[in-house]
């Protein structure tokens, strides 16, 4: 594949930052391959996750304060609101804290062992969250959509499942999306490498073939996300 200059190959390549803020990084791994977005809000991100844990601390603190604060009234008329504000701030707390925790990052696997399209949540810890996971054959099409809106960015969606559910994986320039789709396609239709046979069984399998063509002219049809 032929490089632009917004994706750029490899774990140890320098973050190279563009006007739109679209730079799309790949690291090969072992098993396939990630593809992150840098967006140039890293340092945010950890901020506000920094921010969501300290907003989660203090919501359960407040939960506790209303019961175990020297001088808290335990008034029967007061029990229900007291109460109903309890689950309130436990709720708020534990979602704050669950966010923090899961982060703000974004990183799409593509497992080619697994045959998987993996979609995780990074924090600034790097610890990953699962998201979504989609198998290969799961996959209906990978395509590019334009924003109606000209100052919209460009999407590249993912529709998958019996339902057609569709996932944004990345958003950004359409030069550099549009290489990223030719990439997924080209990999997510990747078959398995036939086993090698012997003379015999090659010559016995191509005269099956040709029989099967004379009965009934033979077509191989491709993904849906090829056509």
């Amino acid at each position: 594949m032929t490089l632009s200059s917004d994706l750029v190959r490899g774990a140890s390549a320098a973050p190279v930052r563009t006007k739109d803020r679209g730079t799309i990084f790949r690291r090969e791994t072992g098993w396939g391959y990630c593809l992150t977005q840098q967006d140039g809000s890293g340092n945010m991100r950890a901020r506000a996750e920094v921010g969501l844990r300290g907003l989660s601390f203090l919501s359960l603190l407040a939960m506790g304060a209303l019961w175990l604060w020297p001088g808290a009234s335990f008034a029967l008329g007061l029990l229900g609101i007291k109460l109903g504000l309890s689950i309130i701030l436990g709720i708020v707390g534990l979602s704050l804290g669950y966010l923090a925790e899961r982060g703000f990052g974004r990183e799409v696997q593509v497992d080619l062992l697994r045959h998987q399209l993996r979609i995780v949540w990074v924090n600034r810890r790097a610890e990953s969250r699962l998201h979504t996971v989609i198998g290969f054959e799961e996959i209906g099409s990978v395509f590019v959509r334009r924003s109606p809106v000209p100052s919209r960015t460009t999407h590249l969606d993912v529709r998958f499942g019996a339902l057609g559910a569709i996932e944004t994986l990345f958003e950004g320039s359409e030069t550099v999306l549009r290489e990223l789709w030719y990439d997924l396609n080209t990999d997510l239709r990747a078959e398995p490498i036939a086993p090698v046979m012997s003379v015999t069984e090659n010559a016995d399998a191509t005269r099956l073939r040709s029989q099967r063509m004379t009965r009934k002219a033979a077509s191989k049809t491709l993904p849906r996300s090829l056509r």
